[in-house]
């Protein structure tokens, strides 16, 4: 009896035995899990991609084009810069300010479509002079004889300031409808001097190296660009900004749609269309 115990016992351990020695060399089954559509791999940041949207550091500063809603007269659209109509607050020649002009009579690239537009020498007999005066005189002025203000934006700095000078505002017909029809002021953007506007004083304000003065903020709302010219109403109201370097054609139809009242009951595109046809 005990011989069998024995035996069995021997039997069930060479059989383990054989059983592990079968086993060995097995690979257990893998299951693979199929990923979960929220944690898959996030692709890789590019950093150059994380910079926020048009600071583009090696890019050259540009002014930038009107795109958003511009009120003029009683016409109020939103355009983008391509296939739009211009309008007086676009600017004719929009580049930075410290781009300097060709000091001769040379072209200079213009317009929506880049075409060049050529400035040709006025003769003397063609050539007429805007009797500019400053705030303060005109503002004396309206005291006796109310008139509109023209207010010509520029700082020392300006190259299309002293390009529009010696351009459009030496022109015969802009010269004088300018003179029969505003008062005509000569604004430094950049000067140091304390002026008293509708019973408030403005003063210069440090900026940089540089600096601005507060009434010319005001007036641009606080969208400082020069050239800028500024149209006050009768009352020494602002009409409106028109910022942008405008040569002599642009600027006379400009001059007169404000200087006509054109700008309360008619839009800028109907206008410039019959000006230029009348011209």
């Amino acid at each position: 009896m005990n011989r069998l115990i024995l035996a069995l016992i021997l039997a069930c351990i060479s059989g383990s035995v054989l059983f592990a020695q079968g086993s060995k060399g097995r690979t257990t089954p893998q299951t693979t899990l199929a990923p979960s559509p929220t944690a898959s791999k996030s692709p890789k940041t590019n950093p150059a991609a994380s910079s926020v949207q048009g600071t583009d550091r090696n890019a050259t500063p540009q002014v930038s084009q009107n795109r958003t809603t511009t009120t003029f007269g009683n016409a109020s659209t939103k355009q983008s810069s391509q296939n739009r109509a211009v309008r007086p607050s676009d600017s004719k020649v929009n580049r930075p300010a410290t781009y300097a002009p060709p000091t001769n009579a040379s072209s200079a690239k213009g317009g929506t479509n880049g075409a060049t537009q050529k400035v040709a020498p006025l003769k003397a007999s063609e050539r007429g002079v805007v009797k500019w005066m400053t705030l303060e005189e005109a503002l004396e002025k309206s005291k006796t004889e109310k008139r509109k203000i023209f207010v010509d934006m520029y700082t020392d700095w300006c190259g299309w300031c002293k390009h529009m000078d010696s351009t459009t505002f030496v022109n015969a017909t802009v010269a004088k409808y300018l003179n029969d029809h505003y008062y005509p002021v000569k604004f430094n953007a950049e000067q140091e001097k304390d002026i008293v506007f509708k019973d408030k004083t403005y003063k210069f304000k440090k900026n940089g190296t540089r600096g601005y003065h507060e009434l010319a903020a005001l007036w641009l709302n606080n969208r400082l660009s020069f050239p800028t010219v500024v149209f006050l109403d009768e009352t020494q109201q602002l009409i409106q900004p028109v910022p942008g370097y405008q040569d002599a054609v642009k600027m006379d139809a400009i001059i007169n749609y404000f200087g006509s009242d054109s700008h309360k009951k008619t839009p800028w595109e109907s206008y410039e269309k019959n000006f230029s046809n009348k011209r």
